[in-house]
């Protein structure tokens, strides 16, 4: 029987190991973390919503996070083009979808920060999560998207 425990405490120490030490999706702001996605197996899809500040219309940004920790930006989807926005033949495909400009990217980013902004209604959207982080922190707050072992969220 003790033999039995003994193993049996072995395999969950093994899984909880296993568990905790799995890339994560957090996201660091204003002193506190979020747990995004708890296992990142290979990619996940993120989104990042927010209101252009000075077009003053929705813009979307199409990224795939992956496990060994980069950020790559595949499009974005925003309704007027202007100050800001991106529109140049060399940035990426362009196309138009309804009301909605469409510019398909490669991009890659070792990280990501944000900042909640004026009127920006920032939102972070992934794995099922979506975060109104202009609700949630001050204007001006710096929000770092990260992946990290998940037993980082509790230190």
């Amino acid at each position: 029987m003790r033999a039995y425990l003994i193993a049996l405490a072995a395999a969950v120490l093994l899984v909880a190991f296993d568990i905790l030490s799995a890339p994560a999706l957090l996201l660091h702001a204003d002193g506190t973390k979020i747990v995004l996605v708890r296992q990142i197996g290979d990619e996940i899809p993120l989104t990042i919503h927010f209101i252009h500040s000075v077009q003053k219309t929705p813009v979307e940004e199409f990224l795939t996070v992956h496990a060994d920790g980069h950020f790559h930006l595949t499009g974005t989807r925003y309704q007027s083009h202007g100050v800001g926005l991106p529109f140049l033949p060399e940035e990426g495909a362009f196309r138009q979808e309804g009301d909605c400009f469409v510019l398909d990217m490669d991009r890659d980013y070792a990280n990501l920060s944000l900042r909640t902004g004026v009127g920006t209604e920032l939102t972070i959207t992934a794995g099922g999560k979506t975060i109104p982080a202009y609700e949630m922190y001050p204007v001006g707050t710096r929000i770092d998207l990260v992946v990290a072992p998940l037993y980082t969220y509790f230190l």
